[in-house]
C-alpha cells in the first residue's frame, strides 16, 4: 500500500514536472524577429562589474568588442579585486573600454547590485545591457536582443543562456538552477536571467532611484522584471544557437549561486524548503522502486514508466538549453543531479540559517536588510 501511494504521489509529480516543462519552453522560446535598422535605436552601455575575474575577463572584453552593434559604449568596474582584474580592464583602454574604479562599499547594499548602481551612474546608454563576466556573446547577440525589444515594445528583456562547452565537468554536473527559475515562473512573477539583461534607462532613473530601492536583493533583475511585467514591458527567452548566449561558469562559482539562490527561490521559510526538498525526494521514488520491487512486474514497471516520465522532462530542457553530443550523458545523469540539487537546497538553508552566505567573499548577512521593491511612475 505505501509503494503504490508513493507512485501515484511520484506520477503526479512527474507529470506536473512534464506539463510544467513543455508550457514554459515554449511560453519563453525565442523567435527570431524580421530584422530592423538598428542605426537608428537608442545607445548601449555594456556594464560589466569585475571581482577577480582574470580567469574570464579578457575573453569577455574580446566577445563583446566583436559586436556587430553600431552604438555601443562598455564600461567596467573593477570591484575591489584583489587579482590583476583593473589590469585587465586597462589593457583595454585602446580598443574603447572605459575603467571604473569601485568605491568602499557603503551600509545597506550588496557588492554587486552596488556595483551595477555605479556603473549606471557612470554610463549615457540609453539602454544598459548588464553582463556576468562569464557570459559568452557571439557578434550579432547584442543585435538580436535590441530587435527583440523594439519589435515587442518592451522595456527590459533577459536570457536563458545555453551551455555549450558540454565536455567540461562543470558543464556535465553543474547545477540545475536555470531549470527551477523557469518552471517557478508565472506571468505575474516571471523567470529572469542575471547572466545577461537589459533595461531601458528610464525604467532605473525616471524615479532618480537606479537600484537603490534593490540595494540588498538577492535577484535584484527578477524583481524589476517582476514591477515591469505589470505593465507587459518584460520579456524572457531562452537562448538558441542562433542568439549566441551561453555561460561557461566555473563549477565552484555555480555552486555558490545555489547556496545564495535556492533557499530564496524556495520561498524563504522552513515549510516551503521543507515542501521543496520533499518534491525533490519524490522526483527521485520511482528509480528506487524500480530497483527494488524489480521483481513485481507491475510495481516495477509503473515505477520505470514515471521516471521515464521524469527524465523527459528533464531532457527536453538539457535539449533545449545544452549544445554538443555529451548533452545526452547529462540526462543519463539526471538521478545524481536531482540528488545533488536536494543536498545543494538542505545547505543553502542552513548556511541562510546561520547568517554564512557570501557573495564573492561578502556575506549578505552583514548589512541590514533594505527594500526590494522598486515605485515606477505609470
Amino acid at each position: 500500500m505505501l509503494v503504490t501511494i508513493l507512485l501515484i504521489t511520484s506520477s503526479l509529480a512527474g507529470i506536473c514536472l512534464l506539463t510544467r516543462t513543455i508550457w514554459a519552453l515554449g511560453r519563453f522560446a525565442y523567435r527570431p524577429v524580421k530584422s530592423t535598422n538598428v542605426t537608428t535605436v537608442p545607445t548601449i552601455s555594456v556594464c560589466i562589474a569585475a571581482r577577480n575575474e582574470t580567469h574570464a575577463l579578457t575573453e569577455c572584453l574580446e566577445r563583446v568588442l566583436k559586436s556587430d552593434y553600431p552604438k555601443l559604449e562598455i564600461l567596467v568596474l573593477d570591484d575591489s579585486s584583489s587579482d590583476d582584474t583593473s589590469l585587465i580592464i586597462k589593457s583595454f583602454a585602446h580598443a574603447g573600454v572605459r575603467f571604473v574604479a569601485g568605491s568602499h562599499l557603503p551600509d545597506g547594499w550588496l557588492g554587486k547590485n552596488h556595483a551595477y548602481q555605479t556603473l549606471i551612474q557612470e554610463s549615457s546608454g540609453e539602454y544598459i545591457l548588464f553582463l556576468d563576466v562569464d557570459t559568452t556573446i557571439g557578434s550579432t547577440s547584442i543585435t538580436q536582443l535590441m530587435e527583440q525589444l523594439l519589435v515587442h515594445d518592451k522595456a527590459m528583456l533577459s536570457v536563458l543562456p545555453r551551455r555549450n562547452d558540454t565536455q567540461h565537468v562543470s558543464a556535465l554536473i553543474g547545477t540545475m538552477r536555470y531549470y527551477w527559475e523557469l518552471l517557478l515562473g508565472t506571468s505575474k512573477s516571471p523567470p529572469a536571467a542575471s547572466a545577461i539583461w537589459i533595461v531601458r534607462r528610464t525604467m532605473l532613473i525616471e524615479a532618480g532611484v537606479g537600484l537603490n530601492n534593490y540595494s540588498m536583493s538577492i535577484r535584484p533583475e527578477r524583481h524589476l522584471a517582476r514591477q515591469l511585467q505589470r505593465k507587459k514591458l518584460y520579456y524572457y527567452l531562452i537562448g538558441t544557437q542562433q542568439l549566441e548566449i551561453g555561460f561557461e561558469k566555473r563549477l565552484s562559482s555555480q555552486y555558490e549561486t545555489a547556496l545564495r539562490l535556492y533557499y530564496p527561490m524556495s520561498g524563504r521559510t522552513s515549510i516551503r524548503w521543507f515542501v521543496s526538498s520533499l518534491f525533490l525526494l519524490i522526483l527521485l521514488t520511482p528509480l528506487l522502486v524500480g530497483f527494488i520491487m524489480w521483481q513485481n512486474l507491475i510495481l516495477s514497471s509503473w515505477s520505470w514508466l514515471v521516471t521515464l516520465i521524469v527524465a523527459t522532462a528533464f531532457g527536453l530542457f538539457t535539449a533545449r538549453t545544452y549544445g554538443g553530443t555529451l548533452r545526452i550523458v547529462r540526462i543519463l545523469l539526471g538521478p545524481f543531479l536531482v540528488l545533488q540539487e536536494l543536498a545543494l537546497l538542505f545547505i543553502s538553508h542552513l548556511t541562510y540559517r546561520r547568517g554564512k552566505v557570501t557573495w564573492k567573499g561578502r556575506s549578505v548577512h552583514a548589512q541590514p536588510n533594505n527594500h526590494d521593491a522598486i515605485q515606477l511612475s505609470e
